[in-house]
C-alpha cells in the first residue's frame, strides 16, 4: 500500500527533470541545421536571467562568410534573437526551445532548427 502512494510522487519528480522540457539556460554553442549544403551558422550564447547575448560565425552558400553579434531574450520556452552581421545586415530569429539540446525556429521566416553542440 505504501509503495503505491510513493510511486506517483517519484514519477512527478523525475518527470520534471528528465531533460525533455525546455532548458532553463541556453548558454553554450548552438549550430543551425540547414537543409542545403555549404551554409553554416554557429552561435555562442550567454544567458543572464531573461537576456541573451553572444557572438557567432556564418557561411552562406555561394555567399559571404563572417562574424556576427547576438542579443535577445528568452522567456521559457520562447526565444527571440537579433543577429547583427559584420556587414551591417540584421536578421531576426524566433524560436521555441524544445529541450536542452534543440530549438525549433525560423530566421527571418525561413525554418531553421538549432542544436546544442
Amino acid at each position: 500500500m505504501r509503495r503505491a502512494s510513493v510511486l506517483p510522487i517519484l514519477l512527478l519528480l523525475f518527470g520534471c527533470r528528465n531533460g525533455l522540457g525546455p532548458a532553463n539556460d541556453l548558454s553554450g554553442t548552438w549550430a543551425a541545421t540547414f537543409s542545403f549544403p555549404g551554409s553554416s551558422l554557429v552561435l555562442n550564447l550567454s544567458q543572464h536571467r531573461l537576456s541573451i547575448a553572444g557572438s557567432g560565425t556564418y557561411v552562406m552558400e555561394a555567399g559571404g562568410t563572417g562574424t556576427l553579434q547576438v542579443d535577445g531574450s528568452y522567456q521559457r520556452p520562447s526565444l527571440s534573437l537579433s543577429l547583427h552581421y559584420g556587414n551591417g545586415y540584421d536578421q531576426t530569429y524566433i524560436g521555441t526551445v524544445q529541450d536542452g539540446a534543440h530549438i525549433a525556429g525560423a530566421l527571418n521566416g525561413y525554418p531553421l532548427p538549432l542544436a546544442r553542440q
